[in-house]
């Protein structure tokens, strides 16, 4: 074979490898040829990804931040609010000690010096006798403790202590006790305290109401008793010797009181007082004072008027003792209890309910 021969078939060997292996060898090239854009679609992937991470990762922190510092505000506003009724409370409590020293030093209650001075006045009224219209039925005899004058959380906080029942009886609002109808909400029963006329009382309280009032003032200052009080049913007078001395004057408050509603409990400051008179016109029954406890502010005292008040409960079925918030009473109080184990402590409004009314 000459050499020309050998080589054509060498050629043509390689030819029909070629031929053979064509499909593979395309396949395998253009692997070749996409790897390297395989691998930069993937590189700019995962970059774009990781960039779409990051920026939520930082949304995600920003809003954590914002949330949280939201949380801090709202804290922090919280702490300030505590902060200042921390220091309202404070100021309270001073204040109330400060008030409680002032009654503590007081000789004798307002209603004491009130009653007192409606004797030494010379009125066309004689004094009255006390006409009994209130017959009770109980197994056992009923006394009912009336606080006057309440007016301040201290003095809340100090009747609240007391082992029986108490009928607190609160002032209505003024400058310097305004949260009264706020305090009343912390017992289950309470009256109010209304200021009456007094003969001679150096320290009235504000809008007291006068023989002079007029009726429609009479029935506005009791429509707005029922706005600051709408649980109340029962009422007593804070002073009052001229005003419940007077006929007119006491017809005008009882169709107040009627129309909203409200029961009067006579304090008996006057020893000419016409509030029986009255009641009869207005076929009502009427409770009224047995024994001021305390006119003068010592515990040996007030006890010797609390083995009156029991002394009465025993005779009558019942006693109506008014005493004053105190710290001699709400001590003499707590210690009387070997006192009052012959009577039944009860509210106001418990004798009013087992009471009849009598003319006898």
């Amino acid at each position: 074979m000459t050499k020309k021969r050998k080589y054509k078939k060498r050629i043509k060997k390689r030819v029909s490898f070629f031929q053979k292996y064509k499909k593979r060898l395309s396949i395998f090239i253009v692997i070749l040829l996409l790897l390297p854009v395989a691998y930069i679609t993937y590189e700019y992937t995962q970059t774009v990804s990781n960039q779409k991470t990051k920026q939520k990762k930082v949304y995600l922190d920003k809003s954590i931040i914002k949330k949280m510092n939201k949380m801090l505000q709202e804290q922090k506003r919280k702490v300030d609010i505590l902060k200042k009724e921390i220091k309202r409370i404070s100021k309270v409590k001073k204040r109330d000690k400060n008030n409680s020293k002032k009654i503590t030093k007081i000789k004798l209650s307002s209603e004491a010096i009130d009653y007192k001075k409606s004797l030494s006045i010379k009125t066309k009224q004689k004094k009255v006798k006390r006409e009994k219209n209130i017959t009770v039925v109980s197994k056992k005899p009923l006394l009912s403790i009336i606080i006057d004058d309440v007016s301040f959380q201290s003095e809340v906080n100090n009747i609240k202590k007391l082992p029986f029942k108490v009928t607190p009886s609160i002032f209505p609002p003024t400058k310097v006790h305004p949260n009264t109808p706020k305090l009343a909400k912390e017992f289950s029963f309470y009256m109010v305290h209304l200021p009456l006329q007094a003969y001679d009382y150096s320290h009235p309280e504000p809008n007291t109401l006068l023989i002079t009032s007029s009726s429609a003032s009479i029935e506005k200052r009791i429509e707005n008793v029922k706005k600051w009080f709408p649980r109340d049913k029962f009422l007593n007078n804070h002073t009052g010797s001229k005003f419940t001395s007077n006929y007119n004057a006491m017809v005008k408050l009882f169709k107040a009181l009627k129309k909203n509603h409200i029961i009067f409990v006579d304090s008996r400051t006057s020893a000419a007082t016409v509030a029986f008179k009255v009641a009869q016109k207005f076929h009502e029954k009427l409770l009224s004072r047995n024994v001021f406890l305390d006119n003068i502010a010592k515990v040996s005292y007030i006890k010797n008027q609390l083995k009156k008040a029991v002394a009465i409960a025993k005779k009558n079925g019942y006693a109506i003792a008014i005493g004053h918030p105190h710290l001699a009473t709400m001590k003499a109080l707590r210690e009387s209890l070997d006192i009052l184990k012959g009577v039944k402590l009860v509210y106001v409004k418990d004798i009013y309910e087992n009471s009849s009314y009598s003319t006898k």
